[in-house]
């Protein structure tokens, strides 16, 4: 069973950084500059556990004009393809509407918009890169 729970501990926020650097910093090659860009003070944080283990985070920062953008999520590859970054993005949606966003924007890697079109979000705009890696902006009403 997995458990999203916001990230309020010095822990749990280690664990989120960790997964970050893990996924996007191991895996994907990003520069630890890149992925640790100065704006996680900004940020509400989320995480996924298993149990004990920390296998999934995101984080969602207030944009001007009522919006809220989602960022690095990341799920550990053995804990893939189990919904998990979709009960991530879902918690930070949630959480968005009560605190009164009207929407919610993101940066999606391009292999990853179909994922985030079934969760409500559509495509703005063409391909760019971010990071090295191409993405779509994507939006939603929220």
């Amino acid at each position: 069973m997995t458990t999203i729970l916001e990230a309020l501990k010095a822990g749990d926020r280690a664990a989120c950084f960790a997964i970050r650097i893990e996924v996007f910093c191991g895996e994907q090659k990003v520069a630890r500059d890149v992925e640790l860009d100065g704006l996680d003070d900004l940020c509400r944080h989320y995480l996924a556990r298993r149990g004990d283990l920390a296998v999934g985070t995101a984080r969602s920062r207030p944009l001007d004009g009522g919006a809220v953008k989602l960022e690095r999520i990341a799920v550990l590859k053995p804990y893939r393809g189990r919904d998990i970054g979709k009960a991530l993005t879902e918690r930070a949606l949630s959480d968005a509407r009560k605190d009164g966003y009207a929407a919610a924007v993101l940066h999606a890697q391009t292999q990853a918009g179909q994922f985030y079109e079934k969760l409500g979000f559509r495509r703005e705009g063409g391909e760019f890169e971010e990071a090295g890696i191409p993405h779509v902006r994507m939006a939603m009403t929220l």
